[in-house]
């Protein structure tokens, strides 16, 4: 017994392959060996290393976008300029190791708010660890951004995204262009395993899961796609 329990456990590696073939296997494992430390610095790394290739095009691309507004206070000085290059440089940096653990721990955050109602109750580190392999498809997403950002001029580096805003000419700030800025299909992907993650762990349906997880989204998705056009709008 104990020897069929080894061979059903699954490795890492075979966690972060299946993720993309067969993410119920992995779910269904996470219910007995929750671990998810190991998953979650493999992931930052990778994560990491897909945003130093283009740092020195974000430090300029920050410059340029300053350089376009009249009278900016942050052009007193080379100082000033060089300043705000390094500040773009450590923010995507920072952001490029916490926004794995931040979707892990906002995502799961939601669905124990779900299973405060709902299903067979579940600790709140497990529904994390499912949240953490979840983010996969979104790091996908960091590596096809790295590769089109690569080969994308420095003015036309607000183009490098992986979301619906592609679509839209660059630089357009309109209600459609900002919520399209936010419908992206990995990040739906990665919200939809969370769901099925979730599901199984709190043995409830993946449909309500589902529907409710995307719900939330589409709530934010609204809110700051409103608050941006408006913002940009009033900065025209």
């Amino acid at each position: 017994m104990e020897l069929e329990l080894k061979n059903d456990t699954l490795s890492l590696g075979q966690r972060l392959s299946r993720i993309f073939t067969n993410p119920s296997s992995v779910f269904v494992d996470l219910q007995r060996n929750h671990s998810w430390l190991a998953a979650l610095l493999i992931i930052s790394t990778i994560s990491l290393i897909a945003t130093l290739p283009l740092l020195s095009k974000m430090r300029e691309f920050s410059i340029l976008q300053l350089q376009r507004m009249p009278d900016n206070p942050a052009l007193s000085s080379p100082e000033a300029i060089n300043m705000v290059g390094t500040s773009a440089v450590i923010g995507t940096i920072v952001g490029a190791l916490l926004t794995p653990l931040l979707f892990a721990l906002i995502v799961a955050l939601l669905l124990k708010l779900y299973n405060a109602f709902a299903g067979d109750k579940v600790q709140y580190r497990k529904l994390f660890s499912v949240c953490v392999y979840a983010y996969l498809p979104l790091l996908l997403s960091s590596l096809i951004a790295l590769a089109i950002g690569l080969t994308t001029p420095v003015e036309n580096f607000s183009n490098v995204s992986t979301s619906l805003n592609l679509l839209f000419p660059p630089d357009t700030y309109t209600f459609p262009a900002m919520l399209a800025a936010q419908i992206n299909p990995f990040m739906l992907w990665s919200l939809y395993l969370a769901a099925l993650g979730g599901a199984i762990l709190m043995k409830n349906e993946v449909k309500k899961v589902g529907i409710y997880v995307f719900l939330v989204w589409l709530i934010y998705a609204l809110v700051i796609s409103y608050y941006s056009a408006l913002k940009m709008s009033t900065m025209a």
